[in-house]
């Protein structure tokens, strides 16, 4: 009997730790190679791994531990995504193995990704945040760089605290991480040594994906409301998350709750914008802006592209034009209507309430150095093709 228990342990004890590993099949449904596709893995789905084992979970393809990360979206304490990033050809899957290991056997990967919103003390220090809440128009001269800060290697985004809403854009020069260094304004010590800075003078414009009101004749921005939020929720070594939430928007004749989540991926320079309501929105609108009268890309549906040169600032004596090209995607099931309105060139958006309205934006820059777009038909050439490879990878 003493022997069959024992048994019986230790076929118990190998199921439990075979149950802690889960074999995934990930495939590439685009017609194109995919370039650090995301992968988000929820881990709801997955029962076979038990909630206080989650944090140990590691990535392993063809036996080679690749960097990852877990983010608990939900703030309950528990990992609820883990996120890797992998090359597909088109149509090609790929198998992975999710593996609990030992806190000693996780390799240290390097952070590619950064997040920050910081709040200006009484005085004039900066405190960090993760969150910051107002029930009026007063943030925008609160926060330092004027709102909630994100960024890859390739590419940094802000958007505005305030009712615009706007997404602004910093280039980079060079790839590499720069944010927490310059704090969006680098010194001239900085732009000397090749840091990036400010591309684009927003005015009130979408800037480049922000999602906006409309009243018929024009983009609105979001001004009457009860409460709004920025937060970061995730800024780990893959991804950074951070939402723009309004509470009691009155709009369309209710009052709304919304949320707008951002996302960007390590190794992009493109993001993704997630958007949730308590209620049916009639119209949303977002696109991009036109950049001092230069070229627009309009003619496809669910696609806006703009490219032009103009002072990123006022101040034009200190600072030179800059050049840059501005797109944004929304899927064909979510586009009621384009149009142009002054310098917005615009796609109309239904929401329904309890779904995700997902669409795409981006955004590049002539400074940089490794030339990757030098015209305006270079970089809408590459919108054409970006859009191409937009579909979400599949988990088998």
């Amino acid at each position: 009997m003493k022997t069959k228990l024992i048994i019986s342990a230790l076929i118990l004890s190998t199921a439990i730790l075979s149950a802690e590993n889960i074999n995934l099949k990930v495939s590439n449904p685009n017609k194109a190679e995919l370039k650090n596709a995301p992968v988000v893995v929820t881990l709801d789905k997955y029962k076979e791994i038990p909630a206080a084992k989650r944090a140990d979970l590691a990535v392993y393809v063809n036996g080679k531990q690749i960097s990852s990360e877990l983010d608990d979206l939900n703030k309950d304490g528990i990992p609820d995504e883990l996120v890797f990033l992998l090359n597909l050809k088109a149509g090609q899957t790929q198998q992975v193995t999710l593996k609990t290991i030992k806190a000693s056997e996780r390799e240290n990967f390097p952070t590619e990704v950064y997040a920050d919103l910081i709040s200006k003390t009484k005085d004039g220090k900066w405190d960090f945040v993760k969150e910051m809440s107002s029930t009026k128009n007063d943030m925008y001269n609160k926060m330092h760089h004027h709102g909630v800060a994100f960024e890859s290697d390739l590419m940094a985004y802000r958007v505005y605290f305030d009712n615009k809403s706007t997404i602004d854009v910093y280039a980079k020069k060079k790839q590499q991480l720069e944010l927490a260094t310059t704090e969006w304004y680098p010194t001239d010590e900085q732009a000397a040594a090749g840091y990036g800075d400010d591309v684009i003078r927003v005015f009130n414009t979408v800037g480049v994906g922000t999602v906006k009101g409309w009243n018929g004749t024009k983009a609105t921005h979001i001004d009457k409301f009860d409460k709004r939020t920025q937060r970061i929720v995730a800024a780990g070594k893959l991804r950074t998350v951070v939402e723009c939430e309004v509470d009691g928007w009155q709009y369309e004749g209710k009052k709304i709750n919304m949320t707008v989540r951002y996302i960007l991926y390590a190794r992009h320079r493109d993001g993704i914008c997630e958007v949730h309501a308590s209620e049916d929105i009639a119209n949303l609108a977002t696109g991009v802006q036109t950049i001092a009268g230069g070229p627009t890309m309009t003619n496809i549906k669910g696609l806006v592209g703009s490219w032009g040169t103009d002072y990123p600032v006022t101040d034009t004596v200190k600072y030179e034009k800059q050049t840059c090209g501005l797109g944004v995607y929304v899927p064909k099931q979510f586009v009621k209507n384009q149009l142009t309105e002054g310098q917005n060139n615009l796609i109309l958006m239904p929401y329904h309430k309890g779904e995700t309205l997902r669409f795409y934006f981006t955004a590049a820059a002539l400074k940089e150095e490794l030339k990757p777009f030098t015209t305006s038909d270079q970089f809408f050439a590459y919108l054409k093709k970006w859009i191409r490879e937009l579909e979400p990878v599949v988990l088998k």
